[in-house]
Order: structure tokens, then sequence, then C-alpha cells
């Protein structure tokens, strides 16, 4: 019995010595700094890389081409755009597109562009319905021709018609 005490204590011992040698080993290599070393890059991978920073570079003037000025802009220079290269080529077509519609060349202002920006932004406020109102047909014809001549606001009585309750009330406009 005394043999087999004796047999269990030094395997303890054993298998403590060794657990212990382990955790020793392990910090040693967990508090040496990790190298990393970055991979070359695929072409493939390069690739995608320079087709995303080039189109977060091209949003504004996408915006710019699909929103600002989607109801104004011409076919022939939305296909003039289409082809510019840079953005230095790009800042002077949309200078000169605003210029072409200045009807003041002499003044300061742009009455063109300041009244256009107005419109896209009455139409977001006034005609917005689960979408932004430039997007709205009202919108497109409100940023197309301006405001309407004339307005006439249809009442009808509450008792008269039992219609639900967005259609008792509206508005129609003459351009």
């Amino acid at each position: 019995m005394n043999a087999t005490r004796l047999s269990i204590s030094v395997l303890s011992l054993s298998l403590l010595a060794g657990i212990s040698a382990v955790a020793q080993d392990k910090q040693k290599v967990g508090s040496s700094p990790r190298e990393t070393v970055a991979r070359p890059m695929t072409e493939k991978e390069r690739k995608k890389k320079e087709e995303k920073l080039r189109k977060e570079l091209e949003t504004p003037y996408r915006k710019w081409l699909n929103e600002d000025v989607a109801y104004i802009i011409t076919d022939e220079e939305r296909t003039a755009f289409k082809r510019l290269q840079t953005d230095e080529e790009r800042e002077q077509f949309i200078e000169q597109f605003w210029l072409r519609r200045d009807p003041t060349p002499d003044s300061i202002e742009n009455e063109f562009k300041e009244e256009h920006y107005r419109r896209i932004a009455y139409t977001n406020e006034n005609f917005a319905s689960g979408i932004p109102g430039w997007k709205t047909d009202r919108g497109r014809i409100y940023i197309t021709y301006g405001p309407p001549d004339e307005r006439h606001h249809l009442h009808v009585p509450l008792r008269d018609v039992a219609l639900p309750l967005p259609r008792r009330r509206g508005q129609r406009h003459h351009y």
C-alpha cells in the first residue's frame, strides 16, 4: 500500500512538473511580439480595391448626375459627362453646365441654379411619401416646370361622401 501511495505521489509530481513546463513555454511564446506579414494582394483583389475606390470617389458626381440634375440635363450632356475621365474635367463640366443656364451671366448669383435647388428642397418637404419628394411624379413636374399657375383646393363635405380620410381633401394644380 505504501508502494502504491508512493507511485501515485511520483506520478502526480511528474504530471505537475510537465504541466508547469508547458505553461512556461506558452508564456514565453505569448510574451514575444508576433510579427504579422501581409500577404501580397492578388491581381483580382487589387482590381476590386481600385474599383471600390473609384466608385467612392465618383459618388458626388454620380449623385449630381442622377439626382440633382436628373430632370434638366439633356441626353447629349449626360453622354458627354459619362465620358469624362478626371474629377477636374467633371468640375469644369458642372461649372459650364450651370453657366449655360444662367439667365444673367454678368451677375454673381446663378438664379437658375438657386431656383433649381430651391425646387428640389420644396418637393422633398412637400411631396415626400415614403420616398424623397424629388423622385415622385409631382416632384418631377414641380422641378421641371416650377410652381403651378393656379391651385384649386378641393373640399368634400365629410357627411356627404364616405371616402377614406386621405381622399376627402386635396389640391389640383394647373400648369
